[in-house]
């Protein structure tokens, strides 16, 4: 059969080809140009993240300076005024000094909230002891809180978890903040490590004033805070959970909440156990 046949023949089978081929290759165009567009768009989203990431970063770098600053100038006084025991102003430059740790704390937060939103938040992992890191960060709050009434339950065997230790203190340092924050009426809080099929958890349970049954998911979005019983929202910038639920993440981990309100709640997290 010549091709000119096959043509006439193609043609009887399918009148509109041309047309049709037409429609095909207009469209594929239609496709790359689309396509072309798509890719400029995330390559400007990704340019202004970055720029966000930066200037952030840059903000921070800012602020820490003359933080850090005044907190050597706040120590030296401090130490001058303990030798001359001139106790009222030594009181009042250790407030300052806390709000100073206050400030530096929101300082970290908002850093580390723009990396875990924008998924660049690292972790160094490496085997260390659960139940050490536990009991530095209890001592830590017994010391800012002397009057609360703490307990520390480890897990009797000792179990070695696999993360980065300072991201997971982090975690449990702002658990036990939180406890103590949200619990105004019954000062008690309660850390605990245990080894559950496998995985280590680590819960932090208190008696305060818990969280609405449909509001428990919503604590660890970005920028969410909980309400107090008069309604009104808890100092913050409503990082802190979002921050710990993507370090979690980032070793494999799972991380929730049960809470009853008025009764309390129990935030708790997992992670790899190394044995």
């Amino acid at each position: 059969m010549t091709l000119k046949r096959l043509a006439m023949r193609r043609h009887q089978l399918f009148p509109n080809y041309r047309i049709l081929v037409k429609h095909v290759r207009e469209q594929e165009l239609r496709d790359q140009r689309r396509l072309r567009e798509l890719e400029l768009k995330y390559a400007q989203q990704l340019s202004r993240e970055k720029s966000h990431e930066d200037f952030v970063h840059m903000a921070v770098h800012e602020l820490k300076s003359p933080v850090t600053v005044l907190k050597a100038y706040l120590q030296m006084m401090g130490m001058k005024l303990s030798r001359e025991e001139q106790h009222t102003l030594l009181s009042t430059i250790e407030k300052m000094d806390v709000q100073l740790d206050r400030i530096t704390h929101l300082i970290s937060d908002l850093l580390d909230g723009t990396r875990a939103g924008l998924g660049t938040l690292h972790c160094l992992m490496n085997d260390f002891d659960i139940n050490e890191s536990a009991r530095v960060c209890m001592a830590n709050l017994k010391a800012a809180h002397t009057d609360f009434v703490t307990e520390l339950d480890t897990d009797p065997s000792e179990p070695v978890a696999y993360g980065d230790r300072e991201r997971i203190e982090q975690v449990m340092n702002n658990l036990l903040t939180n406890a103590v924050k949200y619990s105004p009426g019954e000062k008690y809080v309660k850390l605990q490590t245990r080894l559950v099929e496998g995985q280590i958890v680590v819960k932090v349970t208190d008696h305060g004033m818990g969280i609405p049954e449909h509001k428990q998911q919503q604590v660890f979005d970005q920028f969410y805070r909980v309400d107090t019983d008069g309604g009104k929202k808890v100092p913050g910038l409503g990082l802190g959970l979002f921050i710990c639920a993507d370090i979690i993440r980032k070793h494999s981990g799972q991380i929730g909440v049960s809470s009853r309100e008025g009764e309390g709640s129990e935030f708790w997290f997992s992670l790899p156990y190394r044995g």
